[in-house]
């Protein structure tokens, strides 16, 4: 073979690899985006519905709440009624908590609240809490920054290295760093610990 025609071949194998690639980014990639965009088109629709004029998209707050610690309040969506300025409806709420101590502790759910005034929020749908390697899973978290309470509850499960549980509701003090675990029957909370 001549070397013309070895070029020739090189540089259609390299013309064939790009238009691949590019055939892979735009009709691949661009398919999940789409249905990221159309999540968030449904939930503003949502909102649209509900008359709340005053949204906004990828909303972040950041503060200090009664302790002194540094939280990053994150929302994909967030709304406001003019009446109470001060709560904000969220779709996409995540939080990121900076304790002093350098604990960090992650709080996501699907839909929740926000009282830019008191720093107090509600977490809705699907909530995950995360720190190191313990987990929590519930329907529900709200934190309440002046009594320096979370509360979780509705099928609340934690996985960690030492152990799993699953209760009814779980309070976290952040003052004295304990948990109440409890049952809204008397029923016995559910602990399996690894050894």
């Amino acid at each position: 073979m001549s070397y013309r025609k070895k070029r020739l071949i090189f540089i259609q194998s390299i013309l064939l690899m790009v238009a691949i690639l590019l055939l892979y980014i735009f009709y691949y990639y661009d398919g999940k985006n789409n249905n990221l965009e159309k999540e968030v088109k449904i939930e503003k629709e949502e909102f649209e519905k509900l008359g709340e004029e005053n949204y906004f998209e990828d909303v972040e707050y950041n503060g200090i709440d009664s302790n002194g610690n540094r939280y990053k309040l994150k929302s994909q969506i967030a709304s406001f009624d003019d009446k109470t300025p001060e709560l904000v409806n969220m779709i996409g709420m995540n939080a990121t908590f900076y304790f002093k101590n350098g604990t960090i502790l992650k709080i996501s759910g699907k839909t929740g609240k926000y009282n830019n005034k008191t720093n107090d929020m509600e977490f809705r749908e699907d909530v995950k809490v995360s720190q190191a390697d313990n987990k929590i899973f519930a329907d529900n978290l709200d934190y309440f920054n002046l009594e320096k309470l979370i509360k979780v509850y509705g099928n609340v499960k934690g996985e960690s290295l030492d152990g799993n549980f699953s209760s009814d509701i779980l309070n976290l003090d952040i003052d004295n760093q304990s948990a109440d675990i409890l049952m809204n029957r008397n029923e016995q909370v559910n602990i399996n610990l690894k050894r």
